[in-house]
């Protein structure tokens, strides 16, 4: 049956009480409705804020072709439940299940496609391998070492106290780019190493680079350990990261990359 084509999203909250996750749902708009629906999971701090642009088109074409697609806040982040201090990994781990069933329940599906950008990325990996619903997983230049990925906030926060006046706080640990990060979230966001998770061999898997070739080297490892993986590398600007001008950049070439892999392996 034909649905309507107008857009329509739909900001819910959902989960346990006291920990409850805000979300916009994206109607699928076609006259096919997908068997799967599509969770993106978001990037933290000042990465949250300048992609939110990027991956609000991103759920808007993906439903368009008919997934039925959830964007969410981690607890402690955007408009959920919790302080920005109050965020754990372990935690956001399990904020990707409660929105995968959210969005289950809401599309009537069975299995779930995870889209995760930078550490977003990061947790949708993680959280594929402990889940048996996951049918597909598109890793948008995630972070594959915590180490490496906490030397870049580090530099980009010392880059910014070089533009401040004065300053009499050690903000390079108790805060990045106006973000808290307390000692025990950088204590597990250092231990992050995608290479030492097994991963989910059942699910397809995309991986998107867009400026460096961390990812190809993820994407051997994954193919050694038997995953399906697709490796691309699409040259666009880092989005998580501020512009001179302060716009929010939509890269369409990965959006499109990533909404033809995902009809493609979820048609």
């Amino acid at each position: 049956m034909p649905v309507n084509r107008q857009s329509t999203t739909l900001p819910v909250y959902f989960g346990v009480p006291g920990k409850q996750l805000f979300g916009c749902y994206h109607e699928p708009q076609s006259t096919t409705i997908r068997s799967t629906a599509v969770v993106i999971c978001q990037p933290m701090g000042h990465e949250y804020i300048y992609c939110h642009r990027a991956l609000r088109q991103l759920a808007t074409k993906l439903c368009e072709v008919g997934f039925p697609v959830l964007r969410f806040d981690f607890y402690g982040c955007g408009d959920s439940a919790g302080d920005g201090d109050e965020g754990t990994v372990t935690q956001w781990l399990e904020d990707v299940s409660v929105a995968a069933a959210e969005v289950k329940s809401r599309a009537g599906v069975a299995q779930i496609c995870l889209i995760g950008l930078r550490l977003g990325g990061a947790l949708a990996f993680m959280a594929a391998a402990q889940r048996d619903d996951i049918a597909g997983l598109v890793l948008w230049d995630p972070v594959v070492l915590g180490t490496a990925y906490l030397s870049e906030l580090l530099q980009l926060q010392s880059e910014a106290l070089k533009q401040r006046r004065k300053s009499n706080r050690n903000t390079a640990v108790a805060e990045i780019v106006g973000f808290g990060l307390p000692g025990g979230l950088r204590e597990e966001v250092e231990r992050l190493d995608l290479y030492s998770v097994s991963p989910n061999v059942h699910a397809r898997m995309l991986t998107l680079h867009t400026n460096d070739t961390v990812d190809c080297v993820l994407a051997r490892h994954l193919i050694a350990h038997a995953a399906k993986v697709e490796d691309q590398h699409i040259p666009a600007p880092k989005i998580w990261q501020p512009t001179v001008d302060g716009n929010l950049l939509v890269p369409n070439q990965p959006l499109r990359s990533i909404v033809a892999w995902t009809s493609g392996a979820h048609s």
